[in-house]
């Protein structure tokens, strides 16, 4: 074994700039049956964290890759233009929360903070208030902490707060009281309020409702399994939790050790409370119960309506009970019916689906509701049904790519609406109902971005491989030829029924910047053109989200935009599946890929952590049919021997409670095995990030630097070249 280990450190510090010696690590065969199927996985012993061999070849790819990327020129000008774009804004402003009392509680960040501050204002008008910087928080640990989640109490005497380390997810909550300005002693671990649960305060603010997770540990079998939702009350020793929905706790509710039984957010005035099943899917069980039995010994939930009755984002309103529903409508409606006694199967219309655009969100309020559609994910609409059911179209004061609805509570007429595009930067507005009108109420600066001035957005529809009209967005510089040298970076996603909807991305614009094609396949498998669009790409039918961007690939080749020695692809997360089948279909078509803590070895999906979740959204490998699937989607295992692979940077972050860091290693390390090609398989780790989802904004520039700078060398940019 040492023998082994010594051989392959050599290789890899045989790196050169000029020559990529690509370390191929040994095989170490290993099967395993599934329906009588034998599988065979070499690199199996990279899932293993403490093995010898896999902890040296992670920590050496994370050197030598970061000394390769560094040796790029032009990358650091990504990193500097981005900079430079982001300190014209003196400030930005995110995560508002608005009480009912009118107290202002937000996280400010200027161009000099590494991380948000939590700021407070008594009234809109009033003098803003820095209440905590996080930098304050367990200062002497030595850990980067952000916060990542806040939730004010209902009289705005207290903010609930949600802390992360180092780039990870899972997180504490600690209380602040901000009239001192102080944290009280007491901490809760194990929690993660920005993705699972939030935080409710009971309705006499004495305490939270919040999501716990008995286990964290990410090599535990056990990893985030049977969480349950629990009350604790301020003061009380933090292992002092009131459940009061779990697997545990309500056996006669079918909960399963990978749901994560929450309590949806409430206002003060509710009578009911709903309780949902959440996890990695786009349907979910629902319950309810009276809103006083939460302070009742054991809550009596009853059943609302089940996944497979295609309901979802429910909202209650005093006694009535508002639904986005699916089934038959597969674009939307919007329907009604009574908490008291639900009918879901002849329920009261509010708005009928249309054919043409799909309802995106709905949000309720005093005086009827306000509702968003988009048409192919990226041409977006607003409509009003006042109390009357009266409709009316609502006139934005600019085209939007995208609407984002929010209110002060559904008991109130105060409303919000965000706009963005692709080259359009977001904008608050506030609409007069009484008046029918808009006024701009922006909380960050408004700034001017003079380079996107000459930049063209096309929407189009290509056909997919069975003749599927593929929605695909491009931008480009104006005056662009069709000459088939354009550097095009093709981006997708296609999972959870999520749309890539059109935002203001300075970051991606900088491909453009760079003389580049950036392109975005709304693939099946997202919601762009309603569950029809979601299903197309789900389990059975996953093969369509990758072949949806083969044809992309494609149509841009036959256009004459571009052709294969100057396509890019890119994609993160379950945005791996479509990057990594695409290569392994189609090498011959892309001269880079991207992965970005990619899924690429989903038959492993009952192993990994956060894997029993997703089983939901892919497929369960013990299942025979769905084996299938996953098998079929599983990039890993679709790598063949003797094959002219792509260039390609895969990259993974260490702490990363999503995606296992060992997929992306079993990928590279096959591929490095696989390809007969002289192009570079770089794996970048980063020993201090997770899934990318609380990275600072200089880590993201360096993240995408990064991909572009290496896309851009490959693909033979006289920008963009190794430094000798």
């Amino acid at each position: 074994m040492k023998k082994k280990i010594i051989l392959v450190l050599i290789l890899i510090s045989s790196f050169s700039n000029d020559v990529f010696c690509q370390d191929v690590l040994p095989e170490r065969p290993t099967t395993k049956d599934y329906f009588g199927k034998s599988i065979n996985d070499p690199y199996s012993y990279l899932e293993n964290a403490n093995d010898t061999l896999s902890k040296s070849w992670f920590k050496q790819n994370s050197l030598k890759t970061r000394e390769i990327l560094n040796s790029i020129t032009g990358r650091k000008d990504i990193i500097d233009k981005l900079v430079e774009i982001e300190k014209r804004k003196s400030f930005s402003v995110t995560h508002l929360k608005i009480t009912a009392n009118d107290c202002f509680f937000y996280l400010k960040k200027t161009d000099q903070d590494k991380r948000a501050k939590l700021f407070y204002k008594p009234s809109e008008k009033a003098q803003e208030v820095m209440l905590f910087d996080p930098r304050e928080y367990k200062k002497d640990s030595g850990n980067d902490y952000s916060i990542t989640y806040l939730k004010p109490s209902w009289d705005g005497k207290k903010v609930a707060l949600s802390f992360s380390k180092n780039g990870e997810e899972i997180s504490e909550i600690a209380f602040l009281d901000v009239e001192s300005k102080t944290l009280l002693p007491e901490i809760l671990l194990n929690c993660w309020p920005a993705e699972l649960g939030g935080v409710n305060w009971l309705p006499d603010d004495s305490g939270i409702v919040y999501l716990h997770i008995p286990v964290i540990d990410k090599k535990s079998a056990d990893y985030i399994l049977n969480t349950e939702s629990v009350i604790y009350k301020l003061g009380d020793n933090p292992s002092v939790r009131k459940v009061i929905f779990s697997k545990e706790n309500n056996p006669d509710l079918n909960i399963g050790p990978v749901d994560f039984p929450e309590i949806c957010e409430y206002s003060i005035n509710d009578k009911y409370i709903l309780g949902k099943l959440d996890g990695a899917a786009a349907y979910f069980d629902y319950y309810y119960a009276k809103i006083e039995e939460l302070h009742s010994e054991k809550i009596n939930w009853k059943p609302l309506f089940n996944k497979k009755d295609g309901f979802s984002s429910p909202v209650i309103v005093n006694e009535d009970i508002y639904s986005l529903a699916s089934k038959s409508s597969p674009n939307y409606k919007i329907i009604k019916t009574k908490i008291t006694n639900p009918d879901f199967v002849n329920p009261e219309i509010i708005v009928n689906e249309d054919k043409n655009e799909i309802i995106d969100s709905y949000e309720v309020i005093k005086d009827g509701l306000v509702y968003s559609t988009t048409k192919n994910g990226v041409q977006a609409q607003l409509y009003f049904v006042d109390n009357s059911k009266v409709h009316k179209t609502l006139v934005l004061p600019k085209k939007a790519g995208r609407i984002i609805i929010r209110s002060k509570n559904k008991y109130y007429s105060d409303l919000w609406i965000y706009t963005s595009g692709w080259l359009n930067p977001l904008k608050r507005y506030r609409y007069d109902i009484a008046k029918n009108s808009f006024r701009e109420d922006n909380i960050s600066p408004v700034v001017t971005y003079p380079e996107f001035d000459d930049f063209i957005v096309e929407e189009i529809e290509i056909p997919g491989n069975d003749g599927t009209l593929v929605p695909v967005s491009l931008i480009y510089k104006k005056g662009i030829k069709k000459n088939k040298m354009n550097y095009v970076l093709i981006d997708g996603y296609g999972a959870y029924g999520e749309s890539m909807s059109p935002s203001f991305q300075p970051i991606y614009l900088s491909w453009v910047l760079n003389g580049g094609v950036y392109v975005v396949s709304h693939v099946r498998g997202g919601g762009e053109k309603g569950d029809d669009w979601y299903t197309g790409g789900y389990k059975s039918t996953k093969p369509n989200t990758w072949k949806d961007l083969i044809s992309t690939a494609e149509f841009l080749i036959k256009d004459k935009i571009t052709s294969s020695k100057k396509i890019a692809i890119y994609g993160s997360s379950a945005g791996g599946i479509m990057v990594g089948r695409a290569i392994t279909e189609r090498p011959d078509l892309f001269k880079v890929m991207i992965c970005e803590n990619g899924f690429v070895n989903t038959l492993r999906i009952d192993v990994a952590p956060n894997g029993p979740n997703n089983m939901k959204e892919f497929g369960n490998p013990l299942i025979n049919e769905e084996f299938n699937t996953l098998y079929e989607m599983d990039a890993y295992h679709h790598i063949e021997k003797a094959i002219n692979y792509p260039a390609c940077l895969i990259t993974t972050g260490i702490n990363d409670a999503r995606v296992a860091p060992w997929m992306s290693a079993k990928f590279v390390a096959k591929l490095r095995a696989s390809t007969i090609s002289s192009n570079p398989i770089l794996f970048a780790v980063d020993y201090n990030t997770g899934h990318g989802m609380d990275s600072s904004n200089l880590q993201l520039y360096n993240d995408y630097a990064d991909a572009f700078a290496f896309a851009f060398w490959q693909m033979g940019h006289p920008k963009f070249k190794l430094k000798k």
